[in-house]
């Protein structure tokens, strides 16, 4: 029997050090990845890692699934199915064999809360973007070059040599070039 952890993150500049503090683990999985699927490669090596009598702690349920009610219930019903428990440590909910009518409603409803949290990200990120269009904001990567830089180096150089001297693609050279022009 071991006690196994699952940690996640969305991106690789996030960390996991708040997550699980103070449980005593044997095996700790971590993953850089969304949760908007369960289709997630270290997800997959710790369902595959845990053995009948394993118990799994997760540090919440957004950890995991913020795909919907559905896949939440799915998880848990498949790891109690080969009898490992698991534990979600922040919502204090845990699951060690069969789950009652109250537990998959509990899980439903938290489940569809981060779902929804999920979507009002996604909805005021959007928001913002239009908000700052509007206002005339750059949006993207500051350019490496400057329309007027590609203007002075096309006078001798081909738009191939134009791009490595600057860094930039072909496309871009020609997207500069074009913008140069009007």
């Amino acid at each position: 029997m071991a006690n196994v952890g699952y940690k996640r993150v969305s991106t690789t500049d996030q960390n996991t050090d708040r997550q699980l503090v103070d449980i005593q683990l044997d095996k700790v999985f971590e993953e850089y990845c969304s949760a908007s699927t369960i289709d997630r490669p270290v997800w997959r090596q710790t369902v595959d890692y845990l053995r009948q009598g394993d118990k799994l702690y997760i540090h919440s349920l957004d950890r995991v699934c913020r795909s919907g009610a559905g896949d939440a219930v799915a998880i848990v019903e498949q790891l109690t199915s080969k009898q490992v428990a698991v534990e979600f440590v922040k919502e204090g909910l845990s699951f060690s064999s069969e789950m009652t009518a109250t537990q998959k409603g509990m899980l439903g409803i938290l489940a569809s809360v981060a779902q929804m949290e999920r979507e009002l990200i996604k909805e005021r990120q959007r928001e913002g973007l239009e908000q700052a269009k509007l206002k005339g904001k750059k949006l993207g990567r500051p350019s490496k070059a400057t329309p007027e830089e590609v203007k002075q180096l096309r006078e001798t150089l081909s738009i191939a040599e134009t791009a490595k001297q600057l860094g930039i693609s072909p496309a871009t050279v020609n997207r500069l070039q074009r913008a140069s022009s009007t």
